[in-house]
């Protein structure tokens, strides 16, 4: 009898902030890990398998055979369970389980019987998802081969933390070749003005020929500084690791219209994401900001009836501290009522109930205004109990 452990809220949170320091893009993760995903299915010798990580709401769940992320409420997830536990959970039939009898996915002569889940747990203990195998009929796995999924699961965590260190080292590279540029830039000004100056003293009739050639000294050094930052701006501009790390508006829309247009329509909820074409020549960096976004956008969908709205504003705006990206997320649902929008300040919001039955963990404005911290944004929330929200995020760039 596998040992369900009951998660604490701490747990839980520390759980999904790790999830989220991966800062996963759900759209390109599939060719990561879909060759080993494929294997545990081979050595496991069931009908399905797939990669499930799961968030504050959401199941994401990458397969080697189907193209692009599914995902499903996390209320209706096996994998749920298998990641309260320390060695996997195993269930020869699904159908005759409480917990899962009344699933679509058991249903009928094509629905799942067997299920064993292997939990991906990190170096530092937190189960982030687990390897779902299943099939229709009922199976029994052996110790060897589950030990030989759990190799598997490893492999697949120390790669997805080796993905990890390297976007980490993508940023850091592309963050200073910003700051590069910026400086360059900034050289040229002064230069400039140095060298147009130089010139027109050396083309006006002067009283010596020492200050003549002074001046003649000063142009020629300010044109060799000049070309210097030629050399720095066009050594810096190194498309690939720019594309990897930098979007523009319409693409960053693009992302999470594939990501969340399918649970929008599958509550029949009107998702519309929108930006100002005219600033879509501007690039940020991606750095945690599906992350960010998914949530509320998730969160809306949530909490929003059947036939409601969520309204999506992605724009650039200028402060005297600089530009940010400024998304303002608008929902027809439940609301806030004055005492979870303080009680959300305070760093205390409790678990919820969605408009059609999904369980809230409470966790996810809470991530969310962690990642935004670390990135010296902010997020303001404004709503009147069962007229909506609105959710003001902006992030410097």
């Amino acid at each position: 009898m596998i040992e369900v452990e009951t998660i604490s809220y701490n747990s839980e949170f520390q759980r999904i902030k790790k999830l989220s320091e991966f800062d996963l893009d759900y759209l390109e993760i599939n060719d990561e890990v879909k060759n080993l995903v494929e294997l545990a299915g081979m050595v496991a010798g069931t009908e399905i398998s797939m990669l499930n990580l799961l968030d504050s709401n959401t199941q994401w769940t990458v397969s080697p055979v189907i193209e692009g992320p599914r995902q499903i409420p996390r209320e209706d997830s096996v994998c749920n369970y298998t990641i309260q536990t320390k060695d996997g959970l195993e269930i020869q039939r699904l159908d005759l389980d409480e917990r899962f009898s009344g699933k679509n996915f058991v249903q009928g002569e094509t629905g799942l019987k067997y299920y064993l889940g292997i939990p991906l747990t990190l170096t530092s203990g937190e189960n982030i998802g687990a390897i779902c195998l299943a099939d229709r009929v009922e199976k029994q796995t052996s110790n060897i081969k589950k030990k030989a999924l759990r190799l598997i699961a490893t492999e697949i965590v120390e790669k997805l933390e080796a993905k990890k260190k390297l976007n980490e080292t993508v940023y850091s590279l592309s963050e200073a070749i910003r700051v590069k540029n910026q400086v360059a830039h900034d050289v040229r000004g002064p230069i400039n003005g140095i060298a147009g100056l130089a010139e027109v003293v050396e083309t006006e009739e002067v009283s010596t020929e020492e200050m003549k050639e002074y001046f003649k000294l000063i142009k020629d050094s300010g044109k060799g500084i000049l070309d210097l930052t030629d050399d720095i701006l066009d050594n810096g501009k190194d498309p690939d690791i720019f594309r990897s790390t930098y979007l523009n508006l319409q693409q960053l829309k693009e992302k999470l219209d594939k990501l969340y247009q399918l649970p929008a329509k599958s509550k029949q909820i009107g998702l519309h994401i929108n930006f100002d074409p005219e600033k879509n020549w501007k690039f940020f960096p991606k750095r945690k900001l599906l992350s960010i976004l998914g949530n509320l956008i998730s969160n809306s969908i949530k909490f929003t009836p059947i036939n409601g709205e969520v309204q999506v504003a992605l724009d650039i705006k200028n402060s005297e501290q600089g530009k940010f990206i400024q998304t303002l997320i608008t929902d027809t649902g439940k609301g806030f009522t004055a005492n979870e929008i303080q009680e959300f300040y305070n760093n205390n919001l409790d678990c919820s109930i969605g408009s059609a039955g999904e369980k809230g963990f409470g966790l996810g404005l809470k991530l969310v205004n962690e990642m935004l911290k670390d990135l010296n944004g902010d997020m303001q929330i404004s709503s009147t109990q069962d007229k909506g929200a609105k959710i003001e995020v902006r992030v410097p760039i």
